[in-house]
C-alpha cells in the first residue's frame, strides 16, 4: 500500500510528466513520436488491409490453406494496429494517461493475443512449407482446408486462453489498481514497470507466453533449415548455384525476427527500467507503440511484395484502377458530346424547317427558291 503523500507525489509527476506533451514545435519528441506512430498505424493498416481484401475478394484464393494462414496474419495486424492506435489517439485527445484498472488489463489481454497469434500463425506457415517442399507426395493429404480451418480456431483460442490467463492472474495480484501509469497504453513494458511481480508472479503472467514464443521459434528455425537444406541438396545435384533459397529463407527469418522486435525491447528495458530516470522512462513509453505496429506492416509489405500471386493480383488491382479512370472520363465526354450535338440540331432545326422538290428547295424563313 502506498502512503497518501507517496500518491500525491506519483500523481504530480505522472500528470506534470503527461501535460509537457503537445503538439507544439517546441516538444519535438512528443511531434516526432506522433508522426512516426501515425504513419506506422496508416502503412501498417494500409498493407494488411490489401493483404485481407485480396485474398478475401478472390474466393478462389480463400479456400487454399496458404492463403487461409496469410488472411489469418493479416487480421491479426490490422487488430493490433486498430487497438493501439485507438488507445494511443484516444489518450492523446482526452490528455490522460492509463490508469492501471480493468480496461488497462484488457489491452494488455488483446495486444498479447494478437501479438501470439501471429507468433503462431508464422509457425504454422513455415510447417506448411516444409511440408509442400519436404514431403511434397502426402500435402494434399495432410495440408486440406478442413484442417487449416482447425488449426486456426486452435491459434486463436490458445491466444485468447493464455491472454485471458494473464488477465486473471493480474486481476488476482490487485496491485497497484487506479494508479497512473507512464504510458498511453497499457502493453507488458508499462505493467511491468508499475507492478514489483515476484518471481512466482512473474512466472505466472510472462511465463507462459515466453515458452510458446521459444516453441515458435525452434519451430520456425527447425522448417526452414530442412527446406534451406533441401533447396541445397538440389543445387549440388544440378551443380547450380542456390542464391534464391538463401534469399527466401533468409527473409522469411527477417520476418520472423521483426515480431520478436517487441520481445527484444521489452526484455532490454525491463533489465534496465529500474534505473533509469523518469525522463528516460517517457521516452520508452513513447517508443512502445511504434514498436508493436512496425513488426505488423513489415509483415503485411513482406507477404504482399513477396507472394505471387498475392503480387500478381495487386499489380492486377492497380491496372484495373489506372484504366478505369480514363475509359469513366472518355466515356463522359462522349456523352457530353452527343448531347451537344442533338442540341445544337434541334436549335436549327426550330430555326430553319426545309422541304425538296426536283429542282428548287423551299425554306420557312425564305422567299425565293
Amino acid at each position: 500500500m502506498t502512503t497518501t503523500g507517496d500518491w500525491d507525489q506519483h500523481m504530480d509527476e505522472a500528470s506534470s510528466c503527461f501535460f509537457s506533451w503537445d503538439f507544439s514545435s517546441s516538444d519535438k519528441t512528443f511531434l516526432l513520436f506522433f508522426l512516426v506512430f501515425l504513419s506506422c498505424v496508416i502503412f501498417s493498416s494500409t498493407a494488411n488491409g490489401f493483404l485481407f481484401f485480396l485474398t478475401v475478394r478472390h474466393k478462389q484464393l480463400l479456400w487454399q490453406p496458404q492463403y487461409i494462414l496469410i488472411n489469418n496474419i493479416s487480421v491479426s495486424g490490422i487488430g493490433m494496429s486498430l487497438v493501439t492506435a485507438l488507445v494511443v489517439l484516444s489518450s492523446i485527445v482526452r490528455k490522460q494517461i492509463q490508469v492501471y484498472g480493468h480496461w488497462c488489463i484488457a489491452q494488455f489481454c488483446i495486444l498479447r493475443c494478437f501479438f501470439l497469434t501471429s507468433h503462431m500463425t508464422l509457425a504454422v506457415m513455415a510447417i506448411e512449407r516444409y511440408i509442400f517442399i519436404c514431403h511434397g507426395i502426402h500435402y494434399l493429404r495432410i495440408v486440406t482446408t478442413y484442417n487449416i480451418c482447425i488449426i486456426t480456431g486452435l491459434i486463436w483460442l490458445v491466444s485468447g486462453a493464455l491472454s485471458l490467463h494473464g488477465g486473471l492472474v493480474l486481476r488476482w495480484i490487485e496491485c497497484g489498481f487506479q494508479q497512473q501509469t507512464n504510458g498511453l497504453l497499457c502493453d507488458a513494458f508499462t505493467i511491468k514497470e508499475l507492478i514489483p511481480f515476484s518471481y512466482e508472479q512473474n512466472m505466472l503472467v510472462f511465463g507462459p507466453p515466453s515458452v510458446l514464443t521459444a516453441f515458435c521459434v525452434s519451430v520456425i528455425c527447425y522448417s526452414y533449415g530442412c527446406i534451406y537444406h533441401a533447396a541445397l541438396r538440389v543445387s549440388m545435384a544440378l551443380k547450380c548455384s542456390n542464391h534464391r533459397a538463401k534469399r527466401t529463407v533468409g527473409f522469411y527469418f527477417l520476418m520472423f525476427l521483426l515480431q520478436l522486435a517487441l520481445n527484444i525491447f521489452f526484455i532490454v528495458l525491463t533489465m534496465t527500467g529500474k534505473k533509469e530516470a523518469s525522463s528516460c522512462r517517457s521516452v520508452n513509453s513513447l517508443v512502445t507503440p511504434p514498436i508493436i505496429i512496425i513488426p505488423t506492416f513489415i509483415i503485411g509489405a513482406f507477404l504482399l511484395v513477396r507472394n505471387p500471386q498475392i503480387r500478381q493480383l495487386l499489380f492486377s488491382l492497380c491496372q484495373s484502377t489506372r484504366h478505369e479512370a480514363p475509359e469513366v472520363f472518355d466515356r463522359s465526354r462522349r456523352a457530353d458530346g452527343i448531347g451537344e450535338d442533338a442540341s445544337r440540331q434541334e436549335e436549327e432545326n426550330k430555326e430553319t424547317t426545309s422541304f425538296s422538290l426536283p429542282g428548287c428547295v423551299f425554306r420557312s424563313d425564305s422567299e425565293d427558291c
